[in-house]
């Protein structure tokens, strides 16, 4: 299998197997991590002791003392403390219910219930091993969960792994300074990387604790060949005595961790206990005698080998308990991990769906088509539509994700911008763009294409996505209308080069369309010509970096403040905190319109706020002739009133800001409007104000 159809399949199966299992695997995470570490907590809290005497009472003078009426003693636990009561678990004869019960294990008096921790921490378990429902339903849906998540977690490290080596320091480090959706994959993939062992050890061992089929399955392949057992006479007497007796002829301190009580008056007694060298808690050796103490199977956990030790140590790998307090860390903070990538997953999932849709209207020669992984792609291609459009050009841009192959075909000049993800991945919301064209037939032969290809130059596989298209498009016939460009983490020299090769080809004016031509530039004045005008025209200031000269073009970036924000989301009935999907990333919906989306008045009614985002046009420049020749920048504002009674967003924003506000602007030289060299007549149309244009000249 290819590598391609090998990423492709895996992240399918890893989506899919996420998306059904992510709810459950929240809770189940949520509540492990809480497991992990329920000794140490247990350990913290307060808890009831009693007086340390001289010898533990014998089974057979404790087990009567701990007899209560309509209830069977089932188990028997004592801790390792010797300070600290034992448990003694119930179970109710008519309505089979389970309770607890602490004692003082030197004299079997019963104290009590057990530690409101003990019952919060039951309860916890409960919900981790069966969501509180009962246990026959319960356990079969989170043990169905624990076999999806080995699966997902196969197909998540196959889609994440590098196909070399030398490629894995990109695999396991975060790269700095990622933001919005990029972080929050980062979150996703790095995190679950590192802590890809724990758990799936969890996932692997989970089953074992839900079906009887896995746990069944697992012994017939990992367990030796049982020896020979000596089988309990059915005919018997029951003889406690005789049980305890044979008990400390192999642990003469008497001391054991758990003792099973037959259910019935001649059954087997199970006991557990702990070698003064064990090396975790959970470390049991096991005994197994018949009811008149003849000991039937002997189990000591320190010769245990191969596939018994790994049975042995079943709950042990499952809880980290196995690794000491360190491994009981790491399984505590993977079992957060894991429940929080449910929420990450599925936050990708409808981000990558949610993401904004460019409507294609009207007739265009020209197509900006984007593959975008972390946003930079998508916001390049914003910016060139807005140069493109500014010299004339009919534009639609549209994501690879929303179009098929076919529809390339209906245009003359194609403008590819394909970022290229891990090792020479397509982006994610493109993989079935890219199964599609890798089967198209269809005939390019009148079509110009351009490729963009993003990429970062640690991958040895740079901008292999880029590289694809541009050799797909030119065998279905496309003619090269610029030789590829690469670009390795949105380079701006690239990025130049490239649109100025482009303004060449298509014999356009050349313009910055890098993302640092925008700069800051402060209010140094700002006073009305016109006071009193229905129609009020303002004269601004500002300093900035830079030169310019009579005729050309200031664009300000119309992003407003919070409060301007917010107030208008207020009006169109939105909560302006509502996290939603951009292509500049996740962020509350005031942030995107105040920076990233153009706003718009809400006429459906029920709109929601990511609904909003998607239907918002991106934010655009407004363009301003220059109305000065040197030193600060002046322009002539007139604040326009629109229809719908708002006022124009940079016309009203500028007419009414304070002197010292920032602003964040770029120049624009505009050739066509420069005085000719020549001394000759001039005749000036003015538009607008009348004036602004000229001021300069």
């Amino acid at each position: 299998m290819s590598g391609n159809w090998r990423q492709r399949i895996s992240f399918r199966i890893h989506q899919w197997l996420g998306l059904a299992s992510a709810l459950v695997l929240l809770v189940v995470g949520a509540t492990g991590a809480l497991l992990a570490l329920e000794d140490d907590i247990t350990a913290m809290w307060p808890r009831p002791e009693v007086a340390v005497a001289e010898r533990l009472l014998p089974m057979p003078e404790l087990a009567p003392k701990l007899q209560l009426p309509g209830k069977m003693l089932q188990r028997i636990y004592l801790e390792s403390e010797p300070q600290l009561p034992g448990r003694a678990l119930y179970q109710d004869r008519q309505s089979k219910q389970r309770e607890w019960r602490i004692f003082n294990p030197y004299t079997g008096e019963i104290l009590g219930a057990r530690p409101a921790i003990s019952e919060f921490f039951a309860e916890v378990m409960a919900l981790h091993r069966w969501l509180l429902l009962p246990n026959s339903i319960g356990s079969v849906i989170t043990g169905t969960a624990a076999l999806m998540a080995i699966i997902l977690l196969i197909a998540g490290f196959i889609r994440r792994a590098p196909d070399r080596l030398s490629s894995i320091k990109d695999w396991l480090w975060w790269k700095r300074g990622s933001k919005g959706r990029l972080a929050l994959w980062q979150f996703h993939a790095v995190l679950g990387t590192w802590l890809f062992i724990p758990i799936f050890i969890m996932a692997l061992t989970g089953p074992w604790f839900a079906f009887d089929w896995y746990r069944s399955g697992l012994k017939q392949l990992l367990a030796s060949p049982e020896p020979p057992t000596i089988k309990a006479d059915a005919n018997i007497s029951a003889d406690a005595d005789a049980v305890w007796r044979s008990f400390l002829a192999v642990k003469p301190d008497g001391r054991y961790a758990r003792w099973y009580l037959p259910r019935e008056a001649n059954g087997e007694v199970r006991v557990r206990y702990l070698e003064p060298d064990a090396p975790h808690s959970r470390a049991y050796s096991a005994l197994t005698f018949d009811a008149a103490g003849h000991l039937l199977q002997q189990q000591r956990y320190a010769e245990l080998r191969g596939g018994d030790y790994l049975l042995a140590n079943m709950y042990a790998f499952h809880t980290g308990s196995y690794f000491g307090l360190p491994g009981r860390v790491i399984w505590s903070l993977s079992g957060l991990a894991f429940g929080s990538f449910a929420i990450t997953g599925i936050w990708l999932f409808f981000n990558r769906r949610a993401r904004p849709k460019e409507q294609a209207s009207g007739t265009a020669s020209t197509l900006i088509a984007y593959a975008s992984q972390s946003g930079t792609a998508a916001a390049y291609g914003q910016r060139l539509k807005l140069w493109l459009e500014q010299q004339g050009q009919g534009v639609h841009l549209r994501s690879m994700a929303n179009m098929q192959p076919q529809e390339f075909g209906a245009y003359q000049q194609v403008l590819l911008l394909a970022a290229t993800y891990g090792e020479g991945q397509a982006p994610d919301s493109a993989l079935l763009f890219q199964q599609q064209l890798a089967a198209a037939a269809v005939k390019l032969n009148h079509v110009n294409v351009a490729v963009l290809a993003f990429g970062d130059r640690q991958y040895q596989q740079f901008c292999a996505f880029g590289h694809w298209l541009a050799q797909r498009f030119s065998e279905l016939g496309a003619a090269t209308l610029l030789p590829l460009q690469e670009v390795d983490r949105g380079a701006e020299q690239a990025l130049q080069d490239w649109s100025d090769a482009l303004a060449q080809t298509l014999k356009l004016e050349h313009a910055s369309l890098a993302a640092d031509s925008w700069q800051s530039a402060t209010l140094l004045e700002n006073r009305c010509l016109n006071p009193g005008s229905d129609r009020p025209v303002h004269h601004l200031e500002l300093a900035l970096q830079g030169s310019w000269q009579a005729g050309d073009i200031l664009e300000v970036l119309p992003i407003w403040s919070e409060s301007r924000s917010r107030q208008h989301l207020q009006l169109q009935g939105l909560d302006g905190d509502v996290m939603v999907s951009t292509p500049a990333g996740i962020m509350p919906l005031w942030q995107a319109q105040a920076q990233y989306l153009e706003a718009f008045t809400v006429t459906e009614h029920g709109l929601t706020p990511q609904a909003y985002a998607n239907a918002a046009a991106p934010l655009t420049a407004r363009s301003y002739s220059i109305a000065s020749m040197d030193n600060a920048l002046q322009l002539m504002v007139r604040r326009v009133l629109n229809s719908n009674g708002f006022e124009g967003r940079a016309s009203g924003a500028l007419a009414t800001a304070k002197v010292g506000s920032e602003w964040q602007v770029r120049l624009k030289p505009h050739s066509n409007f420069h005085l000719p060299p020549a001394d000759v007549p001039l005749i000036l149309l003015g538009a607008g104000t009348g004036l602004a244009p000229y001021l300069g000249f």
